[in-house]
């Protein structure tokens, strides 16, 4: 069996996808051709890119649901049975930062374990919420949504930097009003709105009428 876990791709070019897989197909057709069991060649890609090649239609293919923050804690604890040397809102901070990307949860964890050390926090019992938020900064999540957010604003580097923002503060705050939220992050209302519009029309982001205001939440994963 071969895993091969293919990199974040930009939706705006398929080129190097592209390229990718037909190397795989190559490596496939010819251990197919001289092997004498039938290789087994397991390929991790992206949800939204799972099309428009031929390869696709030649594999298997098997949805991953993303783990959610909560299930993300649940495996700190089940592999270091305690969330030390971090408190455990600090390690459901680190799953949320993540947005469900295994890989970057464990970066995460890394770059505070290197924040701590660096900033002489090695006598202080745990790592709490706050020094997450202090070791992994809103432009650290930005330059790590790039690809994903680059699609939404693509000219535009300080909306993605708002967008991040935003984004970590409801998932901080749960559903809350949009004026509320304009208050909270210091954006114009105009601004606020066109932003929210960009990232409904993406399903980051829901929004409910609540009288004359609207109530935004995080779109749910299933």
């Amino acid at each position: 069996m071969i895993l091969i876990d293919t990199p974040d791709y930009s939706k705006t070019d398929k080129r190097a996808m592209a390229t990718d897989l037909g190397k795989i197909y190559w490596l496939w057709n010819n251990l197919t051709r001289t092997s004498d069991s039938q290789p087994n060649i397991v390929v991790a890609v992206q949800k939204e890119m799972s099309g428009g090649h031929f390869f696709f239609d030649k594999m298997h293919k098997i949805e991953l649901t993303p783990l959610l923050p909560e299930q993300m804690l649940e495996a700190y604890l089940n592999r270091f049975k305690t969330p030390e040397p971090f408190t455990e809102d600090a390690v459901l901070l680190l799953a949320r930062m993540s947005r469900s990307i295994f890989r970057r949860f464990l970066r995460y964890i890394t770059v505070t374990l290197d924040y701590s050390k660096a900033t002489e926090r090695k006598g202080a019992n745990q790592i709490d919420f706050e020094t997450v938020r202090k070791a992994v900064s809103a432009d650290r999540l930005a330059k790590d949504m790039e690809l994903e957010l680059a699609e939404l604003f693509p000219k535009h580097s300080d909306l993605r930097l708002q967008a991040v923002r935003l984004l970590m503060y409801l998932q901080e705050s749960g559903p809350i009003k949009q004026s509320k939220l304009t208050q909270e992050l210091g954006i114009e209302p105009y601004s606020i709105s066109r932003l929210l519009t960009k990232l409904e029309l993406h399903h980051y982001v829901t929004r409910d009428r609540a009288g004359t205001d609207k109530i935004v939440d995080l779109t749910k994963t299933e």
